[in-house]
């Protein structure tokens, strides 16, 4: 492994670390890395989505609006995961940057000609979306028939899963540091409830003992055990919606 690769602090949980030494050279051509500041739009819903790439660092918030102008969050990004439609050719989505974010990027057809010409890759990626979709089918359902509370804890726990600058290794633990990079109004808007019944359900964990409030975006985990319990969820599922 050479070049901007064997520099990447996400490489092993990518789809690119199933490469041969040719594919991570090929990989290493037609790649680079670019940062953008907390707030820009990387891509907008609609436009042409010429690039697409892996999160090197930082949070990415996907959103799309509807016909009269309501922006819904869909999805977070975190890092190592990949983000860009293949074989579409404009945005179905709008992505920004949550936090400062780092991308290492691809131009598309590129990439979608280098998967056809490295199928262990492509296989990778098929698999990588595969565990996407089966996460967003168990998203809707805990956003669809669980409370509020279970809602909000399962969230924390992600965001202890694969925490902002936390870059884990399979079958690493949750950190007990939460960062959370949105916004109350975003995380209720994301979790289908109102900021004031978020904030409720907030301070409820935190004179429970669950967590310990830092400041608006950053909470201490003080039972792990208890903030499952309140997801109403297994460890086993909520590892696997936090994995992808």
């Amino acid at each position: 492994m050479c070049g901007k690769c064997s520099n990447c602090a996400v490489f092993n949980r990518t789809v690119c670390s199933v490469g041969s030494p040719e594919a991570l050279a090929q990989l290493n051509r037609i790649s680079h890395q670019r940062s953008y500041p907390r707030g820009s739009i990387i891509q907008a819903q609609g436009e042409a989505g010429d690039m697409v790439g892996n999160i090197v660092d930082g949070v990415v918030k996907l959103s799309s609006a509807s016909v009269n102008g309501t922006e819904h969050i869909v999805g977070l990004l975190f890092p190592s995961d990949f983000f860009g439609r293949l074989f579409a050719e404009e945005s179905r989505f709008s992505y920004e940057a949550a936090t400062d974010v780092t991308l290492c990027l691809m131009n598309k057809p590129g990439f979608e000609r280098f998967l056809i010409e490295h199928p262990a890759v492509e296989h990778e990626m098929l698999k990588a979306k595969l565990d996407e979709l089966d996460a967003v089918r168990e998203w809707a359902a805990i956003t669809n028939g669980h409370t509020t509370m279970q809602r909000v804890a399962t969230l924390l726990y992600v965001f202890s899963r694969r925490s902002i600058n936390q870059h884990l290794d399979d079958g690493a633990q949750a950190s007990s540091s939460v960062h959370v990079p949105l916004s109350r109004r975003d995380i209720a808007d994301y979790l289908g409830t109102t900021p004031e019944t978020l904030s409720r359900n907030i301070q409820t964990l935190a004179r429970s003992k669950v967590i310990r409030i830092i400041n608006a975006k950053q909470f201490q985990l003080l039972s792990m055990n208890e903030l499952i319990r309140h997801s109403g969820e297994s460890r086993a599922d909520l590892d696997r919606i936090a994995s992808v």
